[in-house]
C-alpha cells in the first residue's frame, strides 16, 4: 500500500473497534463530535504526504518495495538523517504548535528503536528479532497509525500488589499467548490502528516484561476514554478543536497475541533488573530526541504569543516586559541548542545506527519540565485579564450586543479582533482544560523530574570536572 491517504486512514478507523466515552459505547470515532476533530486532523497530515510540495520532507523511497513511504521509518546512519527527521517532525507539529504528541510519524520512530534493539532480544529468542523485522517492514509499507502506554494503574502503595491485576501473560502456547490486564494513558489510542505493547518496567507487580503488537479492533480490546476537551463550538479554540489526542485506558480481556507479534518475552528476577531497565530506555531513543523537538515548536510558539500581545497593546518597549520576553528567548533557544548538540554529536546505537545524544537530550527534559510551568505564568502575565474577558466572534456578530461590544470595548482599536483571536490560543495554552492536560502530559511523560535526574546522573561521567578540581585545589592525584 506504502502511503495512505486520508480517507484510507478515516476507513481504517471504522472497524469495528470498542471505543467507550463517559459510559457510551462510541459507533465511529470519525463521526463523533468529540472525537472526530482530531481524527480530521491525523487524517489532513496523512494526506501532505500525497503533495509533491511537501514529499521531499515527509516521505522516503522504501528500501523493499521502492514505494514512498512515510520518512518517520527513516533508519538515521548519520547527523544529516536526524536532521531531516527533526525537520519533518518539525513541520508537521507546527501545524498543532507543538501539542500533537503522538503523530504516526513520532510512532514511527519507537519502531526504529525496536528495529535497532532487535539481535539484542532476538538473545531470548531468534525468533523475536524476525518477527520485529516482519512487523517494522509491515507498518511501513502500510502506513500505519500506533499508539503505547508505559505507565500501570495507580494504586494504594500500602496494599501488597497481588491485591490488584496488572497486565500479564495469562496463557502461553505454540500459537502464541494471551494477555490480561489494563494500560493506561495510551495517547491517541481511538486513532490508531496497532496497539504496540513495550510492558517493560520491572516492578510495580510485573513478573514478565513482554513486548508485543495488537490491532486495535483484536477481540477482548476496549478503549476507554478519558473526559474529551475538544469544545462543543469550535470556532474560537484553534487547537483543542483540532488536537485533543484523547489519552484513554486500553483494556486487554483475554486478548490472544500470535507467536509472530511477540517481541520480546522474559521473567523478571532481581538479577536481570538493570539490564530490563536499560532494555527499556533502548526502546524510547529517538522518541525521546523527538519529543524534545516537539516542545522545542512549542516554546516558539509560546514566545510568539507573548511578542505579539505585547505588540496589540503597545507594551513591547517597556523594561519589564523586554525582561519577560527574553526568558521566553533563553528558554527557546536552550531547547534548540540542546538538541542541536544532540544532533550533531550522535553516538553508534546497538546495531550501529547514529543515535542524538542522550545527555544533550536528558538536559533538555529536565530544562523543559522545571521552566515550562514558569513559561506559562509569563504567558498569563502578559495576557493578563485579557485572557478572561475578550469576546467570541460570536459575541461580535451578534447583531443586539455586537455594536456595543465594538464601541465601548473596542473603540477605534482595529486590531482588537485579532487581539481576541489571539487570547482566546493563549487561553488554550495557559488556562482551560486542554492547556491543563497539556501541562500535565509535559510534567509527567517520559518519567518524572526526579527519575531523570537520576538517569542523567547514573550515566554522566564527572571524573575530568573531579580532576580539574583537584588540580586548582592543590590536591594530589
Amino acid at each position: 500500500m506504502a502511503i495512505r491517504r486520508g480517507d484510507q486512514f478515516l476507513q481504517g478507523l471504522r472497524d469495528g473497534r470498542q471505543v467507550w466515552l463517559r459510559g457510551e459505547k462510541v459507533d465511529d470515532v470519525t463521526t463523533h463530535p468529540a472525537l472526530a476533530g482530531c481524527a480530521r486532523s491525523l487524517a489532513e497530515i496523512y494526506d501532505l504526504q500525497h503533495d509533491p510540495a511537501y514529499q521531499d520532507l515527509l516521505t522516503m523511497e522504501s528500501p523493499s518495495s521502492g514505494q514512498l513511504v512515510s520518512l518517520g521509518y527513516l533508519l538515521p546512519h548519520s547527523s544529516e538523517d536526524l536532521i531531516r527527521g527533526r525537520k519533518m517532525i518539525e513541520f508537521l507539529e507546527r501545524r498543532s504548535g507543538g501539542t500533537a504528541a503522538r503523530l504516526p510519524q513520532y510512532m514511527a520512530t519507537m519502531l526504529v528503536a525496536l528495529y535497532d534493539i532487535r539481535e539484542i532480544l532476538g538473545q531470548e529468542d531468534p525468533a523475536f528479532a524476525d518477527n520485529i523485522l516482519q512487523y517494522f517492514e509491515y507498518c511501513r509499507e502500510n502506513d500505519l497509525c500506533l499508539t503505547v502506554a508505559f505507565g500501570d494503574p495507580q494504586r494504594d502503595q500500602k496494599k501488597p500488589s497481588k491485591d490488584f491485576e496488572f497486565l500479564k501473560v495469562a496463557e502461553r502456547g505454540p500459537k502464541g499467548m494471551v494477555i490480561r490486564g489494563c494500560k493506561p494513558v495510551a495517547t491517541s489510542a481511538p486513532y490508531a490502528d496497532e496497539f504496540l505493547g513495550l510492558v517493560a518496567r520491572p516492578g510495580h507487580g510485573i513478573d514478565e516484561v513482554v513486548y508485543f503488537a495488537v490491532p486495535m479492533n483484536a477481540k477482548g480490546v476496549r478503549i476507554v476514554c478519558r473526559q474529551p476537551l475538544a469544545p462543543t463550538d469550535p470556532m474560537d479554540h484553534p487547537l483543542s478543536a483540532s488536537w485533543d489526542e484523547m489519552d484513554a485506558l486500553v483494556l486487554f480481556d483475554d486478548v490472544f497475541i500470535p507467536k509472530e507479534r511477540i517481541f520480546y518475552l522474559k521473567p523478571v528476577t532481581p538479577d536481570n533488573i538493570p539490564f530490563l531497565t536499560q532494555l527499556f530506555l533502548w526502546t524510547i531513543t529517538w522518541t525521546f530526541y523527538y519529543t524534545q523537538v516537539r516542545k522545542a515548536v512549542k516554546a516558539e510558539v509560546l514566545a510568539g504569543i507573548c511578542k505579539a500581545m505585547a505588540d496589540y497593546l503597545g507594551t513591547e518597549n517597556q523594561p519589564q516586559v523586554q525582561t519577560a520576553l527574553s526568558e521566553l528567548v533563553v528558554y527557546s533557544e536552550t531547547l534548540r541548542a540542546l538538541i542541536q548538540a544532540a544532533e550533531t554529536n550522535p553516538i553508534p546505537s546497538r546495531s550501529g545506527l547514529s543515535a542524538p545524544g542522550s545527555h544533550q537530550l536528558l538536559v533538555a527534559h529536565i530544562s523543559s519540565v522545571e521552566r515550562h510551568p514558569q513559561i506559562l505564568q509569563v504567558v498569563r502575565e502578559f495576557c493578563s485579564s485579557g485572557l478572561l474577558t475578550s469576546p467570541s466572534r460570536d459575541d461580535l456578530a451578534n447583531p443586539e450586543i455586537g455594536p456595543h461590544l465594538r464601541r465601548y470595548f473596542m473603540g477605534n482599536d482595529e486590531r482588537a479582533p485579532d487581539r481576541f483571536r489571539m487570547l482566546h490560543l493563549a487561553w488554550e495554552y495557559a488556562c482551560d482544560s486542554f492547556g491543563s492536560r497539556q501541562l500535565l502530559f509535559e510534567m509527567y511523560n517520559s518519567g518524572n523530574l526526579a527519575q531523570n535526574k537520576m538517569r542523567l546522573m547514573n550515566s554522566y561521567d564527572l571524573s575530568s570536572q573531579v580532576r580539574l578540581a583537584k588540580e586548582l585545589a592543590g590536591i594530589a592525584q
